[in-house]
């Protein structure tokens, strides 16, 4: 058997371990740190081994790109997609060309960064994402006005896709503002919800569901913000919108929103804490952000969240994001102090995920859209993870007690997330 064929063999095996067994050893045991850690590792030697014995095996660098680029090993994953690019007849080369010019940006390599997205663009004009990306890199070197520009064609480009019946204003100068933001929570749906309202013939997609303007962007001014939404006149009747979930937990994003938008409808989704916590918990397992076990990681929390050590509140909120971005009422309640309640829209995510057409056509009538039925309600962004032990989750339950008696009373409505 000679070597090209065994390289075959050790990449189809790699690609079995990350695309099957990986998937269903996360469904049947609670240690998805180790299984991530162990089975990566798995594949990337196969990988590495298969490339080792057939280096034109243009598969297995594209792979390997994309797991190091996941693991955020930015220097291994640009070297990984230069190799594909030398490929020129891989029918992903312009996916490898967009992820190199990604890479680069972290990397810190703009110029070289530049020359790959318009590689991709070259090879996929119709592709909104390359010039997104492209946006990206401006913005980091400064080059605000040329970034605003890319994001704006991204914009046309995808709405082009989304809804091919609309014609944009195609003024360089027009800039639209979202009529409605989804504020969070994080892993209570809100993936999901985006999808399905933009869906709707009335409601046109930012370039992106997260922008992060209010939250981490703000610097890079109101123009930037603005050029991610299609170029929307005042005589056509469409919606446009974003949902960045970290927007709840930011003081400075409500600050400035209200500053700027005073009359901005609000959507809040908000799950049962416990539930919330462990998706949190399994999505950063995932990214290999945590590395601890479920259970020590939320007793951990539970440990800092209830000990008052040495009055240091905010090295608490950062030890712990688990549960603190499930305690809803206190910034809730700093959002609802500066705009009015009939602006805001709260959702229990359990509604959306038993009953999702009900709850959009609730979100329609919210947003005085006509309502309209999706062929089918796909959840975005859902794990597949086992159950936490019934102790811990009783524990849980019982610390969210008093917070979601507290929300419920401030609202004047019942979650029933009470176990």
């Amino acid at each position: 058997m000679n070597k090209t064929i065994i390289a075959a063999q050790i990449f189809y095996f790699g690609s079995f371990l990350q695309n099957q067994a990986l998937p269903e050893l996360l469904k049947r045991f609670r240690q998805h740190n180790i299984i991530h850690s162990y089975m990566e590792a798995a594949t990337i030697a196969c990988y590495g081994w298969a490339i080792w014995l057939n280096p034109s095996l243009v598969e297995a660098h594209y792979k390997l790109g994309r797991l190091f680029h996941k693991q955020q090993k930015w220097q291994k994953a640009a070297t990984a997609f230069e190799e594909v690019t030398k490929n020129s007849s891989f029918k992903q080369l312009a996916d490898a060309y967009c992820n190199l010019g990604r890479v680069l940006l972290k990397l810190k390599r703009f110029e070289e960064g530049i020359v790959a997205l318009h590689q991709a663009i070259k090879l996929e004009p119709e592709h909104h994402w390359h010039y997104r990306f492209l946006g990206d890199i401006l913005s980091e070197q400064g080059e605000l006005a040329e970034a605003i520009k890319n994001y704006q064609i991204a914009s046309r480009k995808k709405i082009s896709q989304t809804h091919p019946q609309v014609v944009l204003n195609l003024q360089k100068e027009q800039l639209s503002a979202p009529n409605f933001l989804i504020i969070g929570q994080a892993k209570c749906g809100t993936s999901s919800l985006y999808k399905y309202l933009t869906q709707h013939p009335q409601i046109l997609p930012a370039i992106e569901k997260e922008i992060r303007f209010w939250s981490h962007n703000f610097t890079k001014g109101l123009d930037w913000y603005l050029a991610h939404f299609p170029a929307i006149s005042a005589e056509q009747n469409f919606l446009t919108c974003e949902a960045t979930p970290g927007y709840l937990d930011s003081r400075e994003a409500a600050l400035s929103v209200f500053r700027e938008f005073p009359r901005m409808k609000l959507i809040v989704l908000l799950r049962n804490p416990v539930d919330r916590i462990v998706s949190h918990y399994y999505m950063c397992a995932k990214q290999n952000r945590d590395n601890r076990s479920v259970e020590k990681a939320i007793l951990s929390g539970l440990k800092v969240m209830t000990t008052k050590s040495n009055g240091n509140s905010a090295h608490n909120v950062n030890f712990n994001n688990y549960l603190k971005r499930s305690q809803y009422i206190e910034p809730l309640r700093r959002w609802m102090e500066l705009f009015p309640k009939k602006q805001f829209l709260i959702l229990r995510s359990e509604d959306l995920f038993i009953t999702p057409a009900t709850t959009i056509n609730q979100v329609f009538e919210f947003l005085e859209v006509e309502p309209y039925q999706l062929q089918e309600y796909p959840k975005k962004n859902s794990g597949s993870y086992p159950p936490i032990p019934e102790s811990i989750r009783r524990t849980l339950s019982d610390y969210f007690l008093p917070y979601n008696q507290q929300l419920e009373e401030y609202l004047d409505r019942k979650f029933n997330w009470d176990y």
